[in-house]
C-alpha cells in the first residue's frame, strides 16, 4: 500500500477518534507539534526512530515530551510511533485537516501579497471568497515583496496568480 493511502487511513481513524472524544482541536494541535518536532528536532527524531530502543523506552520519552496533553491525544501519538508511521505524520496531519475542513464547511486559502493587508482589506477578501465558494474561509496571509504588487491565492491545488511579477513574466514570454 502506498504511503499516501496509509496516511489517509491513519488520518481518518485519528479524526474519528478525536471526533468521538470531542478532542478535534487538541488532536490537531498535537499532530502539528509532533510534525514540527519530527521535522525540526534531530534528537527527537533519533530517539523515536532508533531501532535499538524498545517501545517502552520511546513511550516514556513521549510521556515526558507530551505531558501537557490528554490521555487520548497521547495515545494517538504513541500509536503512530508504535506502528512506525512517524515519517508520515506530515501527510497524516494534512489529511486530518482536510477531513476537518470538509466536515465543518471550511476552505483553507493561502493569500500572498506584496505588503500586509489592513484589517478592512482582510475582511473584504474573506467576504468575497466566502461568497464565491460558499464556505467559511480559513485565511493564511503571507507577505512576499518579490511579487511587486497584486496577489496570489492558493486554494487546494488551484493557484490564482494576479501578481505584477507574474504579469511582467507573461509579457516577457510574448516578446
Amino acid at each position: 500500500m502506498a504511503n499516501d493511502e496509509i496516511a489517509k487511513r491513519y488520518a481518518a481513524a485519528i479524526y474519528n477518534i478525536a471526533k468521538s472524544s470531542d478532542n478535534i482541536n487538541e488532536v490537531r494541535e498535537v499532530l502539528n507539534i509532533l510534525m514540527e518536532n519530527y521535522e525540526e528536532e534531530e534528537e527527537f527524531r533519533k530517539i523515536l526512530e532508533d531501532p535499538l530502543k524498545k517501545f517502552p523506552e520511546k513511550e516514556k520519552f513521549l510521556e515526558k515530551s507530551f505531558d501537557h496533553v490528554t490521555k487520548e491525544a497521547l495515545g494517538i501519538i504513541k500509536y503512530i510511533v508504535r506502528k512506525q508511521r512517524l515519517s508520515l505524520v506530515s501527510d497524516i496531519k494534512e489529511y486530518f485537516l482536510k477531513l476537518y475542513y470538509e466536515e465543518n464547511n471550511k476552505l483553507p486559502i493561502t493569500a500572498i501579497f506584496a505588503k500586509e493587508l489592513s484589517e478592512t482589506q482582510r475582511e473584504q477578501l474573506i467576504k468575497k471568497l466566502e461568497n464565491k465558494y460558499g464556505k467559511k474561509i480559513v485565511l493564511n496571509l503571507k507577505v512576499d515583496k518579490e511579487i511587486i504588487g497584486g496577489g496570489i491565492l492558493k486554494i487546494g491545488n488551484e493557484v490564482i496568480n494576479g501578481s505584477i511579477k507574474n504579469q511582467i513574466e507573461e509579457i516577457k514570454k510574448n516578446f
